[in-house]
């Protein structure tokens, strides 16, 4: 895992501030996504949160039973994890306020309480736990 200095706090997510219901946003810019099924999004978040790692915002698509992990712009050029999509430029993700937990979108992690980020080898590495070890890096 990468090491972390808990005396300077990441960048927060700028694009939450100015939300007040849910929007369609393009990837690629902000941030880029990576999609996986819900249940492997949980068990990454607990690996993660586990080991002190910084986790950024997690959203929970309760309608199609998929959770989208915020990573710095340009992870989705070099994703090569299986079991999940990258989701970069040319990309489109509907995300919800921070808070939100109504309809079919809630946060697993909240936009507010995190970095913006997840980092991508941390999250490389948790999805890797969480899928009983399938990866192809």
């Amino acid at each position: 895992m990468a090491t972390h200095s808990h005396q300077s706090r990441p960048p927060r997510a700028t694009w939450a501030r100015r939300l007040s219901r849910p929007a369609l946003f393009a990837a690629g810019q902000d941030w880029d996504a990576i999609r996986v099924e819900a249940a492997i999004a949980v068990r990454a978040v607990r690996f993660l949160e586990a080991s002190g790692t910084p986790v950024g915002p997690v959203l929970h698509d309760q309608g199609n039973g998929q959770a989208y992990f915020l990573t710095p712009p340009g992870t989705a050029q070099r994703w090569r994890q299986e079991q999940s999509l990258a989701l970069g430029e040319g990309a489109w993700v509907v995300l919800a306020p921070p808070g939100w937990e109504d309809g079919l979108l809630r946060w697993v992690r909240d936009p507010a309480d995190g970095p913006a980020h997840t980092a991508a080898d941390d999250l490389t590495i948790a999805l890797t736990v969480a899928t009983g070890g399938e990866s192809c890096r």
